[in-house]
């Protein structure tokens, strides 16, 4: 039997787990004014302006904690393990405004525990608010769900569901949310997805498998794999073969895998497709002032080169023009990514969604490709943190050919 033949004789074995009850939280995506009073709708609105919004945007849960409910933003994040309520010096990125207040002498069913400690006071258990359905009717109360404390009293704090997988030990014994829900016998599995509706707002899963998210599911559109080992941590991401550009143009890549990044909103490209795509398609409205090319300093570690365009030049049909930009991931699966789905229109200019890092940069991130909340919002991903897999729903017509 074949890897992928196993692999998908394993995500049919998983799919028809019987779920004892998915655990649902709409999320929403932090919005900031980092560019003053400039806007979308500005003419000056550029392409700095247009990665200081979309380049890095946090999703976080506006939760509610405790018997009574205290409300507290709790974020999602791959770069942490572990559920967390408290102070940390990896608060400080997120924005001040999204810290919150929680005080666990108010609630009565609060608790200390002995579940995985890491120090003295550090584990405890707490209610929390959910639902049980995609329709977010009827928020229900589940108890004794585990989270790491620390010390934390009545200060400002940040609540954190890190969903990376670390093989550090304190990792191990760290609460976890989607443990949690398992232990209490509320899940049936340690599945869990992130849900986008729109860029700014989704719906964080646990719990559920494939076929209950997607109507009219199709089983043969369902592909699984095992995630990255990289040094200590696992890393959520895709095999990747290479590419395909337009009418069967094939790119091959340098890097054999994509990432996922939900704090990160567009896509981040490598520089073999940056070369082609330049030369190909943007070159010729370079050359007639319709596009141009910025470098954006992320920090003075990294910068990215954006491309943006001209509305009043750069129109629809250019669009509709632009090569598909298909991902081959694996035997028959493509990813396809077709014009609209590269490009965010402002009210006086379109930016391409795929920003290419400077090669004055970090030489091992210049040929990888990083998926952000673009490609999740399109393709329904669930990731399960016991058999530490990918399962993708590809329900798309695929139009390449190898």
């Amino acid at each position: 039997m074949s890897y992928f033949n196993f692999i998908k004789l394993i995500s049919t074995i998983i799919l028809f787990d019987i779920s004892l009850c998915m655990v649902v939280f709409p999320f929403n995506t932090t919005k900031e004014k980092r560019n003053g009073k400039i806007n979308e709708n500005s003419e000056k609105y550029n392409s700095t302006h247009f990665l200081n919004d979309y380049f890095t945007r946090f999703n976080y849960i506006p939760m509610k904690i405790g018997s009574p409910p205290q409300n507290v933003n709790v974020f999602l994040t791959f770069q942490e393990c572990g559920f967390k309520i408290g102070s940390s010096y990896n608060c400080e990125k997120y924005p001040t405004n999204y810290l919150s207040y929680y005080n666990r002498n108010l609630s009565k069913h609060f608790e200390f525990t002995d579940y995985y400690p890491i120090s003295e006071f550090d584990s405890a258990a707490e209610t929390i608010y959910a639902y049980d359905n995609l329709q977010l009717k009827n928020i229900k109360e589940f108890s004794h769900i585990g989270f790491y404390s620390g010390n934390n009293k009545n200060e400002n704090f940040c609540g954190i569901i890190g969903l990376g997988q670390n093989l550090h030990s304190e990792c191990y014994r760290i609460n976890d949310i989607i443990k949690s829900f398992k232990y209490n016998n509320i899940t049936s599995n340690y599945k869990w997805m992130i849900k986008y509706n729109t860029l700014d707002e989704g719906l964080f899963i646990i719990g559920a498998n494939m076929n209950e998210i997607i109507q009219n599911y199709i089983d043969k559109n369902m592909y699984t794999f095992l995630i990255f080992l990289n040094g200590m941590n696992f890393v959520w991401g895709l095999p990747l073969k290479n590419i395909i550009c337009g009418d069967n143009i094939t790119i091959n890549t340098k890097e054999y895998r994509i990432e996922l990044d939900i704090d990160f909103s567009l896509i981040k490209g490598d520089n073999t497709y940056y070369e082609y795509i330049e030369k190909n398609f943007f070159q010729k409205y370079y050359l007639k002032g319709i596009c141009s090319k910025h470098l954006w300093n992320y920090n003075k570690y990294k910068s990215y080169y954006i491309i943006e365009c001209e509305k009043r030049k750069f129109r629809s049909d250019d669009i509709d023009k632009f090569p598909t930009l298909s991902f081959n991931i694996e035997s028959e699966l493509f990813l396809k990514f077709e014009g609209k789905d590269l490009f965010t229109e402002a009210k006086y200019k379109y930016f391409f969604n795929v920003v290419f890092m400077n090669d004055q940069g970090i030489l091992l991130d210049i040929n990888k490709w990083i998926f952000g909340k673009i490609f999740l919002k399109k393709f329904p991903i669930i990731m399960d943190s016991d058999y530490r897999t990918i399962s993708i729903y590809n329900n798309y017509t695929r139009e390449v050919q190898k």
